[in-house]
Order: C-alpha cells, then sequence, then structure tokens
C-alpha cells in the first residue's frame, strides 16, 4: 500500500475515533447544519460549556425581546437561568428543544397577562404563523414568538382604519360585541331622547370599503336630521325637523312638540288637541288637504244614518261638541219635547239609556214605538178583555206619572163597585199574590159576583138558599160591613117589647157547630122564653 495513503487512512480513522469520543450525540434537526468537530466552537467555548451570548448570537429574536424588556425570556424566571438549562443538545434529530406544558403554562410571565375570551382559548389560535409580522420569525416551525400585544396583530380591523387602532377603548375581551366600553357621549354628536334607544346598527349602517363589508362608526353626516330619517314630507315643511319634532317622541306631535297647529285651516280644540296627528293625517304627507266640513267626512257614523237618512245636511255637531266626550249630547229635555213623544211624569226621569239602548248595547233613535208596550212588557197579555183595552192601550187604565196609580171606569163593567169595594186596590180582586208567576195570577174576565168567591163565609150554611148564601140580604157593601138589610120582624121571632133592646150577642152565642166548628149561631131553633130565661 502507498504510504501517503495509508497515512491519510490512519489521520482519518483518528478524526472518526476521536469525535465519536467528544460528541455525546446527534444535533437536533434544528443545529444539524452544526455537526462536525469544526463547528464545536460555533455553540462552544474553549474550557467552557454553552455560554447564553453563543445562543444569542444566533437567536437574536430572543435576544431583542430582552433588550426591550419584555416577553417570556426577560421574566425573572428564565433571567435567573442560563439557556442550556432549558434548550439543551445532542439527543438525537428528532428532539424538541422547546418542550413545556402548555396547559399548565402561566401566560404573565410572558408580560401579556390572559384575559376573558382570551384564557378560554387553545395556545395554537393565536400563535400561528399568520399573526407574525417579522418575516423571518414567520419562518421559524412551532414557534410561540413574534406575537405583538395589539389587537389587530391578530385581528382583523373591522372598521378598516375608519377607527383608532386602540380596540380596547371600546371592547373588551370577554365578548367583541356590544362595544360595551363605549361612551357615545364622548362622540361629536350625544345621544338624546329616543336615539338611546336605537339599536347601533340602525345609524351606523354596514358597508364596503376595499372590498369588505363593515360597520361604518366614522364620517357620518349628522347636522340635520334628514341626514339620517327619511323626510316623510319631501321637502314641504323645510329641513328643520325640530321645528315640530324633538328627540323624545318623533310621531305624537300632540305630545310636547312645537308644531302650532292653530297656523293652519283647521285649529285644534277640545279633545282633537290630544289626537295622534297619525289618526287625521293618514297619507303619506301632513299637507295633503283634508275635508273637516264635515265631522262625518272623519268620524265612522256610529248611529248609521238614522239621522242622516232623513236629512243629509244632519252632521254629528248638531248634538255633540268635541269640547267634551262622544258620549256627552246637545240634545236636552227641551229638545225632546218637540219631538213625537214629549216625555211626562216618570218618564221625566229615565235616562236615554233606558229607552235607546239595543240588546246590541247600540244607541237606537229609529223604529222607537210610542205605544207603552212598545217598550213595557205587557203583564196582561189577553187577561183583559179587547172592550177595555183596546190595541193593548196599557192609558186606558195606567197613566206616566205612577204606574201603579190606577184610573179605571169599573161602571162599564157588569159590576159597578160600590161602597168600600171602591177603596179595595184592583190587585186584592185581580191577582193572585200567591202565585209565582204575575201573568198567570191575575184575572180579569169571569169573575163570579157572589161575596163568597172572594170573602170567607163566618155563618157557615146557615143562611145557605139552594147552595147559596146571598151576603146582601143583610148586610151593605159600606167600610163596617154592618147588616144594616137585615130586619128582624121577617124572621119567625119578630123582637117586641124589651127584646128590641137586648143586644143581638145576647141571644145569638158562639158555640161548636158544622163539624165542630165554632161560630156565632144565628138560626135559633126553640124560642120559647124557658129557652133562653132561667124560670
Amino acid at each position: 500500500m502507498n504510504k501517503g495513503v495509508y497515512i491519510s487512512l490512519l489521520l482519518l480513522l483518528t478524526s472518526a475515533l476521536a469525535f465519536g469520543q467528544l460528541s455525546p450525540g446527534d444535533l437536533s434537526e434544528g443545529h444539524k447544519h452544526l455537526e462536525g468537530m469544526s463547528n464545536c466552537t460555533e455553540c462552544h467555548s474553549i474550557g467552557n460549556k454553552v455560554p447564553d451570548q453563543k445562543c444569542l448570537d444566533c437567536h437574536t429574536e430572543i435576544q431583542s425581546l430582552i433588550t426591550d424588556q419584555r416577553g417570556f425570556h426577560f421574566s425573572d424566571e428564565v433571567q435567573s437561568q442560563e439557556c442550556i438549562d432549558c434548550h439543551s443538545e445532542h439527543h438525537g434529530r428528532k428532539f424538541d428543544m422547546v418542550r413545556f406544558d402548555q396547559d399548565a403554562f402561566d401566560h404573565r410571565k410572558t408580560g401579556y397577562r390572559l384575559e376573558a375570551a382570551h384564557d378560554r382559548i387553545d395556545c395554537r389560535d393565536c400563535h400561528k404563523p399568520e399573526n407574525i409580522a417579522d418575516s423571518d420569525i414567520r419562518k421559524l416551525e412551532d414557534t410561540f414568538l413574534g406575537l405583538e400585544e395589539a389587537c389587530l396583530s391578530c385581528h382583523d380591523d373591522y372598521h378598516q382604519g375608519t377607527l383608532d387602532k386602540q380596540c380596547t377603548e371600546c371592547h373588551n375581551f370577554e365578548a367583541w360585541e356590544p362595544a360595551e366600553k363605549f361612551d357615545h357621549s364622548r362622540a361629536d354628536f350625544k345621544l338624546k331622547g329616543a336615539h338611546k334607544d336605537v339599536d347601533c346598527v340602525e345609524c351606523h349602517k354596514e358597508t364596503e370599503k376595499n372590498g369588505k363589508e363593515f360597520q361604518q362608526f366614522a364620517d357620518l353626516q349628522f347636522s340635520r336630521c334628514t341626514d339620517c330619517h327619511e323626510d316623510e314630507h319631501n321637502g314641504r315643511f323645510g329641513k328643520n325637523c325640530t321645528e315640530c319634532h324633538n328627540e323624545t317622541n318623533w310621531h305624537s306631535l300632540n305630545k310636547g312638540i312645537k308644531f302650532d297647529h292653530t297656523k293652519t285651516d283647521y285649529p285644534l280644540e277640545g279633545l282633537h288637541t290630544g289626537v295622534d296627528c297619525k289618526e287625521c293625517h293618514t297619507s303619506d304627507s301632513y299637507t295633503r288637504a283634508i275635508d273637516f266640513s264635515n265631522c262625518k267626512n272623519c268620524h265612522d257614523d256610529y248611529h248609521k244614518g238614522q239621522f242622516t237618512d232623513d236629512d243629509p245636511s244632519a252632521d254629528c255637531n248638531d248634538c255633540h261638541t268635541v269640547q267634551k266626550p262622544f258620549t256627552y249630547t246637545l240634545y236636552g229635555l227641551d229638545e225632546h219635547q218637540q219631538s213625537q213623544f214629549p216625555l211626562e211624569g216618570a218618564h221625566l226621569a229615565t235616562p236615554c239609556f233606558s229607552c235607546h239602548v239595543s240588546e246590541e248595547e247600540h244607541w237606537e233613535f229609529e223604529a222607537i214605538g210610542e205605544r207603552c208596550v212598545d217598550c213595557h212588557d205587557n203583564i196582561h197579555q189577553t187577561k183583559i178583555s179587547e172592550k177595555f183595552y183596546p190595541d193593548e192601550d196599557c192609558t186606558q187604565c195606567h197613566n206616566a206619572k205612577t204606574w201603579t196609580e190606577i184610573d179605571f171606569d169599573h161602571n162599564k163593567t157588569d159590576w159597578p163597585l160600590e161602597g168600600q169595594h171602591k177603596e179595595v186596590t184592583c190587585r186584592a180582586c185581580h191577582f193572585d199574590e200567591g202565585e209565582d208567576s204575575v201573568t198567570e195570577a191575575q184575572q180579569f174576565q169571569s169573575l163570579s159576583t157572589d161575596c163568597t168567591e172572594c170573602h170567607s163565609n163566618v155563618h157557615g150554611d146557615q143562611f145557605e138558599i139552594e147552595g147559596k148564601t146571598d151576603c146582601m140580604r143583610c148586610h151593605t157593601v159600606d167600610k163596617e160591613w154592618n147588616a144594616d138589610n137585615f130586619d128582624h120582624s121577617k124572621t119567625d121571632f119578630p123582637l117586641e117589647g124589651k127584646h128590641k133592646e137586648v143586644d143581638c150577642k145576647e141571644c145569638h152565642k158562639s158555640q161548636l157547630m158544622d163539624g165542630q166548628e165554632e161560630r156565632i149561631e144565628y138560626k135559633i131553633e126553640k124560642f120559647e122564653c124557658k129557652d133562653c130565661h132561667s124560670s
């Protein structure tokens, strides 16, 4: 073998043996370009292990953070250690030099404390290449470096540069929407009245810029109401809306609004002052002419033509006024006395609705009859003869002053009233007070004229002739019911002498008779002296 070749092989073998004895193992994938005896001093110092400065000379991104006094590597915990304490080498190609428990990591050590929603998301949702501005750091694999604290370093600028980049002026970390920290009083347009209750998107519409949709908050025009609101009047009232409207209630002009209706052809009076404008101005314009010559042009005819059918010129203001509710009427007693039915007696004290409100609770003024039975129930029906009650005319007996006051000529009947009968009420003879139904309890026809049909017969059958007792043979119909018609001389015992002076009850005594019922005995069978007088 050639001597030169031998020496070369020997040197090569010696170098290989020496390197194997010096190197504890392969470098990681990121440091593999530093393999070899000639590169040891890239990281190691002679007579010393790996000094921090050697690491920082290569890892300038870490050096920059330390220089700026921020980031995890500037924390007290890291500053007290050497790089090699956490990032050791020569453990093979697949060894991960950057390893730690992400779930247990205290992010406050980086100088950026995670709050609210930031504390609930996965690390890699933030630490990803597209959020790293530095192109050199972005090239590093699985790095946690390079993030900035500004919101827009991770989040898209929804406002497309129209607002300040300090997002936390309006937003918080809990929820991006709504912008609860925003104070509108600091804006050029202070919210007042109903504007406080309007959703932000009603004024701050979504628009487009740079091909992206965003909600516009800046550069809005607000010097005039019509910058935001549609002019429903199409310029007829000018552009200064606040002359009529305010921010408290845009649509209720009659509640604190400054519009003066007296300047129009129809000044508002009475109850009209409390009506919402849109009740009358139903079109899309307040300047469109309204025919107010008649009430019925705006108001429905509650009476459904009851007055206007016969007189088309009739209008609501003939009876009503705008000063009082519609239920109040100018039509009073004087007007009613000029009608076809002048009020008399108790009708004067009867409220209008008793006659003029129908079963459907609607006011009726037509088709109201003039007869009593048109309004009042006819309790007599067919109980009274047509002769005394023609066409159900109640006035034959009653009057409008007091219904119970009867004025009937009983002499027209077959039973003229005499004596005490003139003082008796009709009900006493013609009504049975014990019956439940007034209609069934009355009787005016085919009444018997026998006294005993109405009065109790206290004498029993003592004076019966052919089964009937004629009370009038003895009694009269005067108040005392005296037996003035009785003539004792026509009996079997004419009174003579002292007998004429004897009281009737001395001879006619009360005793049990007629089936043990106690009665006064008037028919004495025996009238010898000894029958009454003691011997």
